[in-house]
């Protein structure tokens, strides 16, 4: 090929590639307070957007203590997408301190550049929990559920769905790109969910208990049946007459597995395995939570691989 054409041809490709993505200025900024949302916002935004995420990767939402440069990442952001006032409730306090520092900008609650995703997802939510927790305070729900419903793979459908029609609102031109990248995404999480769905049919009906109320979405979506919970959902350490209890359903023959999550407290659980060799299955509660749990995806696919290797152990 000639070198002039090589030229016109790369010229024509970055044209093209900025007409479709924008310059990093002109891309619309979001931030989200979980690396689950900020997952999900790249598979549907890609070059369009830039997103910055509140809670580090692996950290418990609900404990978060927001730092002071967290004011500087929401400046100038066009949209906050947060996990749910009763799951984020200190979010409110930073954008309060955003406001008044940098001056109101859209974001606040009840604004167009303020999506909360737990309200999207109560709209179709099989538990009937998130919509309760949108409206909640901390304060009321020492011993209530927990709705950590983006472990249901299902619910990104809803959440991505209200992902384009927020981006679109602060770009028009981009419609089209987020509408097919949401295709392409729901695609092959629906392809994963078949695959999901048998590699883990093995495990119906196999009695488990979890280390807290948080894997009720995963459980209901996959209908594995976890008994019972180990640790309060205050998040004290169970009781010794609980320890009792698990330890006697282990040695009855009706708990075959304990399911643990990544960066919480083992010692209960691993002291049950030490005394009666349950097995005990570390997952990602969210994206980032482990090794090779870069996306949301990903997340699904190393917890599915865990259960089935511990099912699978003799």
């Amino acid at each position: 090929m000639h070198p002039l054409t090589k030229q016109l041809l790369l010229a024509l490709a970055l044209l093209f590639t900025g007409l479709s993505t924008g310059s990093a200025q002109d891309r619309l900024r979001v931030v989200t307070t979980t690396s689950d949302l900020r997952s999900l916002v790249k598979a549907v935004g890609a070059e369009r957007v830039i997103v910055s995420n509140l809670v580090p990767a692996g950290e418990r939402v609900e404990e978060y203590q927001p730092r002071l440069q967290d004011v500087g990442i929401l400046k100038d952001a066009k949209l906050v997408i947060r996990a749910g006032p009763g799951i984020d409730p200190w979010f409110d306090k930073l954008l309060a301190r955003n406001a008044k520092k940098n001056g109101t900008s859209g974001i606040e609650r009840g604004e167009p550049g303020h999506l909360d995703a737990s309200l999207v997802a109560a709209k179709n939510d099989p538990l009937l929990v998130s919509a309760g927790f949108a409206r909640t305070r901390r304060a009321s729900r020492v011993s209530a559920p927990n709705p950590h419903y983006w472990l249901d793979p299902k619910s990104a459908d809803a959440i991505t769905a209200a992902m384009v029609e927020a981006f679109t609102r602060f770009d028009p031109e981009g419609k089209s790109y987020f509408e097919s990248n949401r295709r392409a995404f729901l695609a092959r999480l629906d392809s994963k969910m078949e695959e999901w769905q048998s590699r883990l049919l093995p495990l119906r009906g196999v009695p488990m208990v979890a280390l807290h109320d948080d894997w009720d979405y995963f459980a209901n979506r996959f209908r594995l049946d976890i008994v019972d919970t180990l640790a309060a959902r205050d998040r004290s350490p169970p009781r010794r007459a609980k320890m009792r209890e698990i330890e006697k359903l282990i040695e009855d023959g009706k708990v075959k597995m304990i399911i643990t999550e990544a960066n919480e407290p083992h010692r209960h659980a691993n002291r049950l395995a030490r005394s009666t060799g349950v097995k005990v299955v570390d997952l990602a509660g969210t994206v980032g939570g482990l090794p090779n749990t870069d996306d949301y995806i990903a997340m699904f696919d190393a917890n599915v691989n865990a259960l089935v290797a511990a099912f699978e152990k003799k």
